[in-house]
């Protein structure tokens, strides 16, 4: 719990949609019960205490699939499943459909929804004792062109060309967003992502 604990903190001093306190985000915290995290499972190369922030970069050949395992953090069970999202985007050119595809994992094809977001769903309803779920990202190479795509867990929009998030003091402009959550449902939950664990790349050779 230490070492979760310890990206939280992490996340939190780097957003600034909020100032709290160690005591506010801590075990117990009834206003943190249905505040949830979505982030990848590879932190990157440790080097010195600190990790090489989403620079983890993935290989893969044509005609194969890639899994991409996230992790969902969540202490305890729920009487509802959560949802999470993420974006796949390619700057080379690469097509989805064409070169590659998002698919289940049985292989099936999956579609964006009209905003670009991919949707994950997590079953809440067990009890974890290490307070996160695991569940794969699959990515389908498909025989055409060689390149890389990027899957991120902030919307493409929110990320600048040098691959850096707008989101900075909440100052709402075009470079610098305020940030907002993952995905929200009613009342009931929160899910965010992390800025030091946001993105990953995929090269298809």
């Amino acid at each position: 719990m230490k070492k979760i604990f310890y990206f939280f903190m992490t996340a939190i001093m780097a957003l600034s949609f909020a100032s709290c306190s160690d005591d506010e985000w801590a075990d117990g915290d009834p206003a943190m019960d249905n505040v949830f995290y979505f982030a990848f499972q590879n932190w990157g190369e440790e080097s010195s205490g600190t990790f090489n922030k989403n620079a983890v970069v993935y290989n893969m050949q044509q005609g194969t699939t890639l899994e991409i395992p996230m992790q969902f953090w969540c202490a305890g069970a729920r009487g509802f499943n959560a949802k999470s999202l993420y974006y796949v985007t390619s700057k080379d050119g690469l097509v989805m459909g064409t070169d590659y595809q998002v698919v289940d994992a049985n292989g099936a094809a999956l579609q964006p929804d009209a905003k670009g977001a991919f949707v994950m769903d997590w079953d809440l309803s067990n009890d974890k004792t290490n307070n996160h779920r695991i569940q794969n990202i699959c990515i389908k190479a498909l025989n055409g062109k060689t390149g890389q795509i990027t899957v991120t867990t902030f919307d493409p929009s929110d990320v600048n060309d040098e691959g850096k998030l707008k989101i900075d003091n909440g100052n709402n402009t075009e470079d610098h967003k305020p940030y907002t959550p993952n995905f929200m449902e009613d009342s009931r939950y929160e899910v965010h992502c992390i800025t030091t664990n946001y993105r990953v790349a995929v090269n298809i050779k």
